[in-house]
């Protein structure tokens, strides 16, 4: 079972589009592999797994744009990300991108790191993105680690023992040993002083030293539930809802006030709120197959030339608005994915503008959305490549549906019912990206969800009784995803991906 954070795991990462998965988090593998090496590299080659997810959509959703940032040391959000590629050779570095087959794949966003460094020196390391811009290094120059970027990582080879007794003061230490020489890894919460690096750089017996900063809020304490069940019965027993409860678990899990989880969570609020409206704008950034067509969508809509309209239009158009910017490349919150970087911002706009309900009480919504998240990141994945897109863009409805319930004033038993009842009716949902491209049929997807929170939170709060409960039901839509097959699992390999009008539709740029 995962200990997943919120603001790492489910309410973001901040991000260029288009996908969590295969852009934030390679980007997240780059950077921790530029800190771990200490400096700029003189070669790099980045290797993908043939067949793998990965290895079928890596150009054409931004993973080598997002290696590339990451090696070179850049923000991820840097404005000169889509021009990535321009960028390597004027820093003296050359960067390769390969379809190799390498024993150590076992997800199918597997990425293999080698390079060279400028003392001649050789650097491997072997990582997954394993969804929302989650990851794992699972080995470290032939050594086998667990690193996943919440923590500081000191990873030390020696011929001697005694650099173990240094190293265990400052937190946990797990070790390996291999023909005479050992290998030490401390996982810590706090950053390790300039000087007692050196000190174990120096050390007699000491071959290699290698520093990773983490790439995401520390876990700095402990949870207060780890169930969906156990989340709500904290929420019942401290009289709070599910959003004040998810804010309390995330500030004991994190060691960090409230306040200032608040601050930061209002402003990934806001970045929501800013890409639907540059999406609803003429400014609508360039797509790859669709036309922006959002603000036709809302102008349509007011002007009564709809079959029906309202809010749930609404609310889908503008999911469709932050879709267009995501698939431009524009700055979004993954909220949990880049592949669904829609649904959150439309259920939140519309309950602002079109329910006029006060930001800090849509703030609270969002700390809501993020414990019925928190679950699936518990107990499951993120990852399309994983489990189709009923863990992506199916997670956001669900995030969606408790949000509106903790808007509305319903209890913590609600809000997790709304959004199990969500996750049911998107169970089996397939990933079948047109020309591997984060757009048919995620836009409308998008939309389509944001539309039925609304829809599934009105349900539960009119007395519909859900009996298959929120652990049950993300356990299942696990279970489910698992029995894809690969050709629907974001390879953009069977579903509508394959049919003959997706396959001889024009590239727009």
């Amino acid at each position: 079972m995962t200990v997943a954070s919120i603001l790492n795991n489910v309410i973001g990462p901040v991000m260029p589009g288009c996908s969590s998965s295969h852009t934030a988090g390679p980007y997240h593998i780059a950077r921790m592999c530029r800190s771990l090496m200490g400096e700029l590299p003189s070669e790099v080659i980045f290797s993908f797994e043939p067949c793998s997810s990965i290895a079928e959509v890596y150009h054409e959703q931004g993973s080598d744009l997002a290696l590339v940032m990451g090696i070179l040391g850049l923000p991820l959000t840097d404005s000169r990300f889509k021009h990535a590629l321009e960028l390597f050779k004027s820093y003296g570095v050359n960067i390769r991108f390969v379809i190799e087959s390498f024993p150590e794949a076992c997800h199918p966003n597997s990425i293999k790191i080698e390079a060279k460094l400028k003392d001649g020196s050789d650097f491997s390391a072997v990582a997954d993105s394993t969804g929302g811009g989650s990851v794992i290094f699972r080995r470290l120059n032939g050594w086998q680690v667990s690193m996943t970027g919440d923590a500081y990582y000191l990873a030390v080879e020696s011929m001697r023992e005694e650099v173990i007794e240094k190293l265990s003061a400052r937190g946990d230490v797990t070790s390996e040993s291999r023909d005479g020489r050992n290998f030490f890894l401390l996982t810590t919460s706090y950053p390790i002083e300039s000087s007692m690096l050196e000190e174990i750089r120096t050390a007699r017996g000491v071959t290699g030293l290698w520093y990773a900063l983490p790439v995401f809020f520390p876990l700095r304490g402990n949870r207060i539930f780890t169930s969906g069940a156990e989340m709500v019965k904290y929420s019942e027993d401290h009289c709070m809802t599910l959003g004040e409860a998810a804010l309390e678990y995330e500030s004991a899990l994190l060691g960090m006030p409230k306040d200032a989880l608040d601050a930061e969570m209002d402003r990934r609020l806001q970045i929501m709120i800013d890409s639907v409206a540059l999406g609803l704008s003429d400014a609508s950034p360039a797509m790859f197959l669709l036309h922006p067509v959002a603000k036709k969508i809302m102008l349509a809509e007011k002007e009564g030339r709809l079959a029906v309209g309202g809010i749930h239009t609404r609310a889908a158009a503008r999911a469709m608005a932050a879709m267009q910017v995501n698939s431009g490349q524009g700055i979004v919150c993954a909220a949990p994915t880049g592949g669904s970087a829609g649904v959150i911002p439309g259920v939140m706009v519309t309950m602002l503008e079109d329910m006029n309900i006060p930001r800090k009480d849509v703030l609270r919504s969002m700390w809501a959305a993020g414990a019925v998240g928190w679950v699936l990141a518990t107990r499951g994945t993120f990852a399309a490549e994983v489990c189709g897109c009923q863990v992506e863009i199916g997670a956001a409805g669900a995030m969606g549906a408790g949000a509106v319930v903790e808007a509305a004033g319903g209890t913590p038993q609600q809000a997790a019912d709304a959004g199990a009842v969500m996750f049911q009716n998107a169970m089996g949902l397939v990933c079948d990206l047109v020309q591997a491209i984060v757009e048919i049929p995620c836009h409308t997807r998008n939309g389509s969800f944001a539309s039925q929170a609304f829809i599934c939170a009105d349900m539960i709060l009119g007395g519909y009784c859900n009996s298959v409960t929120l652990d049950d039901t993300v356990d299942a839509v696990y279970a489910s995803g698992q029995m894809l097959p690969l050709q629907l699992r974001c390879t953009s390999l069977g579903g509508i991906a394959v049919a003959p009008s997706a396959l001889s539709m024009p590239r727009l740029r």
